[in-house]
C-alpha cells in the first residue's frame, strides 16, 4: 500500500510538474468555475478538469501519450475525495481518499475484471 501511495504521488507530481510545451486552455463555464485541458507534447489530452475559486474541483482525468485514460478521481476544493480508479494495461487500483488522505485501497487484475 505505501508503495502505491508513493506511485500515486510520483505520478501526479511528475505529470503536472514538467513544463510543457503546449499551452493548457482554459474556459470559463461559470463566474468561479475554469474547465482546464493539459496536454502533452505530442498534442494529446494530458488532464482534465475544473478550478473552482482556484483550486480543483471536481472530476479530473489523466490520460497517457496515446490517449489511454490512467486516472480519474475528484476533488473538493482542491483535496482529493472519494474513489480513484488508476488503471494499468494489467491492473485497476481502486483508492478511497478521505480529507485528501488515502483511506483504503484494492488492487484488481484486469484479467480477472475481463472474466478470464
Amino acid at each position: 500500500m505505501k508503495n502505491l501511495i508513493i506511485f500515486c504521488g510520483l505520478f501526479l507530481a511528475t505529470s503536472f510538474g514538467f513544463a510543457q510545451e503546449i499551452q493548457p486552455v482554459g474556459e470559463q463555464i461559470s463566474e468561479n468555475t475554469i474547465k482546464v485541458t493539459y496536454y502533452h507534447s505530442n498534442g494529446n489530452v494530458m488532464h482534465q478538469g475544473n478550478y473552482v475559486d482556484g483550486k480543483s474541483d471536481g472530476l479530473w482525468k489523466s490520460y497517457d501519450e496515446v490517449g489511454n485514460l490512467v486516472s480519474e478521481g475528484s476533488f473538493e476544493q482542491g483535496k482529493k475525495v472519494g474513489l480513484w480508479n488508476f488503471y494499468t494495461t494489467k491492473t485497476l487500483n481502486a483508492v478511497v481518499y478521505n480529507d485528501n488522505a488515502v483511506s483504503n485501497v484494492k488492487k484488481f487484475s484486469t484479467d480477472a475484471l475481463a472474466g478470464k
